[in-house]
């Protein structure tokens, strides 16, 4: 969970983001309880309807699912779909403007896979 909210957009969607985060890099596994929303509005100080409002967002992408009385868990599903959506972006956003500036500056697709892997390895 970030430890605190920022201005880069509406807080509801910071909050989704936020628990997105922590399945797409594991801090949260398939089946573990998120956080409950009493805990998110105490944690953040904010209105319990924001909090509602990005937890709902959330289930309905069917990355989190309810248990009666208990509180809402990670979908098994969630971290494939995740690495799904994230993928897609990758690929028809930053990947397709890194191509765009490789051939603009004249570099070989060769050139570009070695720039790749030097930084793969560097990481």
């Amino acid at each position: 969970m970030k430890s605190a909210l920022d201005g880069s957009g509406p807080i509801f969607l910071q909050i989704k983001e936020s628990i997105e985060e922590d399945i797409l890099y594991g801090r949260l596994g398939p089946d573990e309880q998120i956080p409950s929303n009493s805990q998110l509005v105490s944690f953040y100080n904010i209105n319990p309807v924001t909090v509602l409002k990005g937890v709902n967002l959330l289930a309905e992408e069917g990355l989190i699912y309810k248990k009666r009385g208990m509180g809402m868990f990670v979908s098994p599903e969630a971290p494939g779909i995740l690495r799904k959506r994230f993928r897609e972006a990758l690929e028809n956003g930053q990947l397709q403007a890194l191509v765009r500036l490789a051939k603009i500056l004249g570099l070989g697709r060769q050139e570009l896979r070695d720039m790749i892997d030097k930084l793969w390895e560097e990481k």
